[in-house]
């Protein structure tokens, strides 16, 4: 078993005074585990911003490619401070293998988010979680990300996965702590990602057979709108809170060391994302 630390930064949406709201592929969601991890002493001087974007595509979606290109010239620009789940949802998402789209990359909970947010034309993308119907168009993803005040951090998330080679179980340790005081109810959702899937996708009236689909949204590992964290009253700024979920990554065709845990730290009140953090698998 090989367990790896790491710091996890912060985040946010648009902000606040008292901060704002949001909530749920899922395999089925499991009861919070047991913490038997040790979390290193939090160095809030490494706390920064970050940002969430997550991206509607489908493999049948001819302009989705121009979606993928410009989140690569948007991750060179923004380097880790912009983590992006792909999630393939909808008509042009569904296989066929008749056409050579035979995979299918949807997911329980990229449908349901999908149908949250009313995406109907892809490429499109929500950013930090605001709700907007539709979602925006790639021409308005950098300015949506820019509207985001990074400036400081509203909250922390340190991260540290463990995964089990031999029987596939792969569980994550968060724990959370405010740097902004926060009245509303937050959670914290755990998603699974992965890179390097080789599978056809249409570009254009080019069917690329062997094309590359990057960050692919795999599963969740508490459900699509994650777990409340403050059942008893509100989170106490610089306080820690922990949680940890469960997900056998057995009998999947998903490859370990290309998947990543993303760990979103959300106001269940407005919708807006506090934190994001990620951590590769193994």
């Amino acid at each position: 078993m090989k367990k790896i630390f790491v710091f996890i930064t912060v985040l946010a949406a648009t902000i606040f005074a008292g901060c704002d709201r949001i909530e749920g592929p899922y395999l089925v969601p499991s009861e919070n585990e047991q913490i038997t991890v040790t979390f290193p002493d939090l160095d809030v001087s490494s706390v920064y911003r970050k940002v969430l974007i997550e991206e509607y595509t489908g493999h049948r979606c001819l302009n989705c490619p121009n979606g993928h290109l410009k989140l690569e010239e948007l991750h060179e620009r923004f380097g880790d401070t912009l983590v992006a789940i792909g999630i393939h949802a909808g008509a042009l998402s569904t296989p066929n293998a008749a056409e050579g789209y035979p995979y299918d990359f949807r997911t329980d909970v990229g449908s349901e988010l999908a149908k949250e947010f009313s995406i109907d034309g892809i490429p499109a993308a929500i950013i930090n979680r605001y709700p907007e119907p539709g979602g925006w168009s790639l021409v308005r993803w950098l300015s949506k990300i820019n509207a985001v005040d990074r400036s400081k951090p509203l909250a922390a998330i340190q991260l540290i996965n463990e995964y089990n080679a031999q029987t596939g179980m792969l569980k994550a340790n968060a724990q959370v702590t405010l740097l902004e005081p926060c009245s509303n109810q937050l959670r914290l959702a755990f998603y699974l990602i992965e890179d390097g899937i080789v599978k056809p996708q249409l570009n254009g009236t080019e069917y690329i057979e062997n094309y590359v689909h990057n960050h692919v949204l795999r599963a969740s590992l508490n459900g699509t709108y994650g777990t409340l964290l403050n059942t008893n009253g509100y989170l106490e700024t610089g306080k820690g809170y922990t949680l940890a979920h469960k997900i056998n990554m057995s009998g999947h065709d998903w490859n370990p060391a290309n998947c990543t845990v993303v760990a979103i730290l959300y106001d269940r009140t407005s919708s807006d994302v506090l934190q994001v953090e990620v951590q590769k698998v193994m």
